[in-house]
């Protein structure tokens, strides 16, 4: 028996792979030294019977010791060792490295798989449906509802706009004459002037629309906001003269700028649409011959040139007394209608969502 067989250790049970990787790197740097060893058989100086490793020995120096104590051999057999060992490790990574790839792949290809199975069968079955069902499956009444359906789908629908909400829309209420210039505008012998006609309508009309839902701004005579001031309308509450002309002038007067006639067709409508309600509820008739502080208001040039605006002479302080100072409500509802109704310009007439105040109401 060989000095290897006598080596093995005496349990027969399973031995770990790197153990008889060991024994065969083991062997071969045996029979390497044996191939290099001379034919004399005498020791060596260098090597003495002493120096000779024990029968039954691990040649391989034991781990963790020095390079620098171990002799040539044992650095040759120990970097022999570490670098079969490195490969070692370096080729289960790789194959487990594989494995995983080859899991992902048969993964993906198995969904793929299955995806391509279901839209076969999907069309398999529909096909066959298709062949092999009668006419008389589906009724004559879902059929005719089906044609109705399609001919739905293929008709063309035009959108429509959605209607501008009201807080949207800002509109500006001038009450004529008020602010810090303290300018009472035209003035009776008693002392009532035209200022307060003017805001009494005017807070009013504001209370009125933004009860509508809409941006409001109640503007003074020569309001710093009036400078390119931007609104979907704009209204100058003004009252006539109280001069006494020896016969009863009563009446309402409305204007736009005649400078913006020809560029602002807005103006126009707005005018017509606010005469045109506030005789309906004040009962006064309109007067012609607009003076040229109307038609050359010095707001309109002020306003953006885009801001459609008019202004109104709601009466004259003397005839119309009694209406503008004991129903400024009524005159006010008929302001706010005929901003609505221009607002609302593509309706006939226009929409009032809100009673008119009561008598005495501020």
């Amino acid at each position: 028996m060989s000095d290897e067989e006598t080596q093995q250790p005496e349990n027969s049970g399973e031995v770990p792979a790197s153990v008889t990787f060991m024994e065969l790197m083991r062997r071969a740097a045996s029979q390497s030294q044996e191939n290099d060893s001379p034919t004399d058989s005498s020791p060596s100086p260098a090597t003495t019977p002493a120096e000779a490793p024990p029968a039954g020995q691990d040649p391989t120096p034991p781990p963790g010791t020095p390079m620098a104590l171990l002799s040539e051999e044992d650095r040759a057999r120990k970097l022999t060792y570490d670098t079969a060992l490195e490969a070692e490790r370096v080729r289960r990574v790789q194959r487990r490295r594989a494995r995983r790839r080859r899991s992902a792949v048969s993964l993906v290809g198995g969904f793929v798989r299955t995806l391509i199975v279901v839209f076969a069968a999907a069309g398999l079955m529909a096909t066959i449906f298709t062949w092999w069902t009668p006419s008389q499956f589906i009724t004559s009444e879902v059929r005719s509802e089906l044609s109705v359906a399609q001919a739905t789908s293929q008709a063309t629908v035009e959108p429509t706009g959605l209607p501008t909400p009201n807080w949207f829309r800002r509109i500006g209420i001038v009450s004529g004459h008020r602010g810090p210039e303290a300018d009472p505008g035209a003035v009776c012998p008693d002392g009532l002037t035209e200022a307060e006609i003017n805001f009494e309508v005017a807070q009013r009309v504001v209370r009125n629309l933004r009860g509508l839902g809409y941006s409001v701004d109640l503007l003074d005579e020569f309001d710093s906001r009036l400078d390119n001031y931007q609104a979907a309308a704009l209204v100058s509450i003004h009252a006539n003269t109280c001069q006494d002309w020896g016969e009863v002038v009563s009446g309402y007067l409305i204007a736009a700028a005649a400078a913006r006639a020809t560029t602002n067709a807005q103006d126009g409508l707005l005018v017509d649409c606010v005469a045109r309600y506030y005789q309906q509820a004040s009962g006064l008739q309109r007067r012609d011959g607009a003076t040229v502080d109307m038609t050359d208001y010095h707001t309109f040039r002020e306003i953006s040139p885009l801001t459609p605006a008019t202004i109104i002479e709601l009466g004259f302080l003397l005839a119309d007394r009694n209406l503008l100072t004991q129903q400024p409500d009524l005159l006010a509802q008929g302001i706010t209608d005929g901003i609505v109704c221009f607002l609302n310009s593509d309706q006939s007439t226009a929409e009032v969502t809100q009673p008119p105040p009561q008598q005495g109401e501020s």
